[in-house]
Parts: structure tokens; sequence; C-alpha cells
């Protein structure tokens, strides 16, 4: 790694400030190109030395680009199963690191806005991220990303197709884009199943960032594109920028619409997820993720006082167990990690 874990771990990703647009709803949004590279088996089916070129290749490549310099490379295949939780807990990361082969490396920016993953199921993907709802300027960093690439390797790419992928549900342009929502009003409303199942019908991905189905934790889901073959960039692009952009507008109305019904009850439930927050000696995860939620609902409403929304998202990251042991230096069991993770938010959220 270049860097260290304790410093990729101490770093706050840029795109967690909450400043962006609709900032209060929507965490971040990320595009992600997948790309390979002709002549080579895709990863699945390639070889050590192959898969040892692209690596070593194309990552000189890449931590040359001046997104990445002075960054981190992690050799997944050499890391813990901490840091790779850890990789996780920052969104860098997918789900798919328990068994993970030679020669996958995974490259980020300084302050993480920039994140290149080599030899998972395609030989490249180049991720961007931007605070707030910004779809289209996701997208223009991510193809940057990819036009200071272009002489550095021949793609996979075939006219009647385009870019050639692993898998056939990223064929065509290799765009996937995807935003992190809030979605508590929809919840609370028992309106959030219809919102996501119309999405699903519109072919968008839908998942809870922590728990699925009934067990979504914290209200927050992360929707993203399924179709890439047959449209450019900019219509994908467009697509997801109504479709998403309903779905902030019905969250709005929901909001309003609990507030016009029972502000007493939102008020309450803003008030003891703040006030466990703020007092509490031991707290689990899956109580954090909704406190935070109930808390950041109130603070938007103004029924309760909130940090700014960056101190919401920050903390969303922090409080999640490898991040806590890290920052103690040590491993903790189950309770150790709750009086940690009660501790960490005391000091955001206690009354001075």
């Amino acid at each position: 790694m270049s860097g260290t874990l304790a410093a990729l771990a101490a770093v706050d990703a840029a795109w967690l400030d909450g400043l962006g647009p609709d900032g209060d709803i929507v965490l971040a949004t990320r595009a992600r190109l997948a790309r390979n590279l002709a002549g080579f088996p895709f990863p699945h089916r390639a070889g050590p030395e192959a898969l040892a070129t692209i690596s070593v290749d194309l990552g000189r490549r890449l931590r040359r680009l001046p997104e990445f310099v002075d960054g981190f490379s992690v050799d997944l295949a050499a890391c813990e199963p901490r840091s790779r939780q850890l990789l996780r807990e920052k969104m860098l990361a997918g789900d798919d690191l328990l068994a993970v082969p030679e020669h996958r490396v995974l490259v980020a920016g300084p302050d993480l806005s920039y994140v290149a993953l080599l030899n998972g199921e395609d030989h490249l993907r180049l991720c961007a991220w931007q605070s707030g709802f910004a779809p289209d300027t996701a997208l223009a960093a991510a193809l940057r990303l990819d036009d200071q690439l272009a002489g550095a390797y021949e793609p996979a790419f075939s006219q009647e197709q385009g870019f050639l992928t692993a898998s056939p549900g990223n064929v065509g342009t290799g765009l996937r884009l995807s935003a992190v929502l809030h979605l508590p009003g929809l919840v609370m409303a028992d309106e959030i199943d219809k919102v996501l199942n119309a999405l699903r019908q519109l072919e968008f991905g839908v998942r809870g960032l922590a728990g699925e189905g009934r067990t979504v934790r914290g209200a927050l889901f992360r929707i993203g594109n399924l179709t890439t073959l047959g449209r450019d960039e900019a219509e994908i692009a467009g697509d997801f920028a109504a479709h998403v952009g309903k779905v902030i507008v019905h969250e709005r109305a929901a909001r309003e619409l609990l507030l016009g019904r029972d502000r007493r009850a939102l008020e309450d439930l803003a008030w003891r997820g703040r006030a466990a927050l703020a007092n509490a000696r031991l707290l689990t995860t899956h109580e954090t993720w909704d406190c935070l939620s109930h808390a950041r609902l109130g603070g938007g409403l103004g029924l309760v006082p909130a940090p700014d929304w960056g101190v919401f998202n920050r903390l969303l990251v922090r409080h999640q167990g490898a991040h806590l042991e890290l920052a103690a230096g040590l491993r903790l069991d189950g309770r150790e990690r709750s009086a940690a993770r009660a501790d960490l938010l005391r000091e955001y959220f206690a009354v001075p």
C-alpha cells in the first residue's frame, strides 16, 4: 500500500462534505466506467502473468495521473479482512472481497474522489465521486480519467456493441451511475416500495446501503442504472438525472406530508434519535444507522438542532467496525465497539 492503512482510515472522502446539490437527501453520486484491454482474456479467464502485466503496467500509468498522485495503492490480495472491510465501509470497494485473487489492485486519489480497480470483474474500472446529486459532473470527471488513459492501452471495443465487458449488462458504454439517497420520508409514509418498484421497472438497480429489503437500516438506498447498451453516456446521464430527480421530489413531498399529519410524532422521533447519539454509552451499529437517520430527518425539517450534512455523512462511515478498531489501534469485541461508537458520537452531539 502506498500510504499506511491508518492514513487511509483517517481520510474522510471529499464527497462526504454535504455541500453538493440536494445534499440534505443525496449523500453522493458516482460514475463508474468498465474497460478491458484488447488482446487479454477477461480477468476471470486470464492467467497470473496476464493479470500481473495489467496490474503493474496500467497501475503505474494510473498513479502518474494528477488525480492519483500522492494517493493510495492497495494490493487487495495482501489485505487482511479488516483492511478489506475498511474499503467497503468507505464505499471504495464492493462486497465481493471475501476471496480476492492475486494481482487485484485498488488505486485511490488522496481525497478519495477518484478510484480505480484493476483486475476485478473487468481489467479496469474507473470511478469518480461527487458530493450531492451531480450525475453530469461525476460523468465528466470519469470520462476525463478515461481520456487521460487513452494512450496507455487499446480497449476491447466493438463497432456494433461498444466497449466489451465481462458482464453483458455493462456492454456498450460501460457506464454505471449511482447515487446514495436518504429516504426516511418515503419509508415512514409507506411509499418506499412503490417508488423503488417503479425504478426497477425502469431498469434501475436499488439496494440498501446497510441491509436489504425490509431490513434496510437508516433509510439509506443506493440507486443505479442497469442499462448501458444502445445509448450514449449523455442519454444515460439524462435519464438517470430525470428519474432519480423524481425520487428526490417524492421524498420532499413525503416529509412535508408527515410533518403536516403528525408534527409531534416526528419531533419525538428526531429528539429520541438525537438524545441517544448525545448520551448513550453503548450503541450498536443498527441503532446508530437509525438514530443518525432520525436526527438527520429532524434537522432537515428544523425540528431539532443538528450539525451540517457533512458531519452526518462522515459519521455514517466512521461509526463502523473497521474504522473504530483502527482509531483505537487494537481489536475490539462487540461491547467494546459499541462503547467506542457511543464515545465517537457523543463528541458531535453532546450538549456543551
